[in-house]
């Protein structure tokens, strides 16, 4: 029987490979979200990218910003109690995603990756100075721009931006009462 599992498990996890991302939507003072047009994907996509060796899911956000954007920012955290407050030499707490996504990527024949899943971290992040100047990288995107939550509502699901991308978007500019 444990032979039957382990095979099992073994052509299920080789079927589907999963690789750690982080994401930050950025959130100007203006309430207002920076989005870049992903060339690859063709749709309006917040910065994000690949978690690299010994690097922590907030580093990756912060790093992908500054590489698709040129746009340094500062992870926004939930405050947590810090479990490492009387012992700080056993670690650190980090900042808390606001969501955890298991994301189904598509083959990419240009890229030569077959379907793939991201299990993605996602941020809020704010500009650490709003009159930097935005870089957009191009080897990601063909556009840059700033958007509002009626833009963003504007966006078709189905050919600028992704439904579950939209509705993030939605909910963290929607002012709370």
């Amino acid at each position: 029987m444990n032979n039957v599992i382990h095979c099992t498990f073994s052509i299920l996890h080789s079927v589907v490979h999963r690789h750690f991302t982080a994401t930050a939507f950025i959130i100007d003072s203006q309430n207002r979200t920076l989005l870049l047009w992903h060339k690859r994907l063709q749709r309006w996509m917040p910065p994000g990218g690949h978690v690299d060796a010994d690097e922590t899911p907030e580093e990756t956000a912060k790093r992908e910003c500054l590489e698709e954007t040129g746009l340094a920012v500062e992870i926004i955290g939930d405050v947590q109690t810090d479990l490492f407050a009387d012992n700080s030499d056993e670690g650190h707490m980090l900042k808390k995603p606001i969501a955890l996504l298991l994301e189904n990527i598509p083959a990419s024949e240009e890229r030569g990756e077959p379907a793939h899943q991201h299990m993605d971290f996602l941020y809020l992040a704010r500009p650490i100075d709003e009159t930097q100047a935005l870089t957009l990288a191009e080897e990601e995107g063909r556009e840059l721009r700033w958007f509002s939550q009626k833009e963003i509502e504007a966006l078709d699901e189905h050919t600028e931006i992704f439904a579950n991308v939209k509705a993030y978007i939605v909910g963290i500019l929607t002012p709370r009462t």
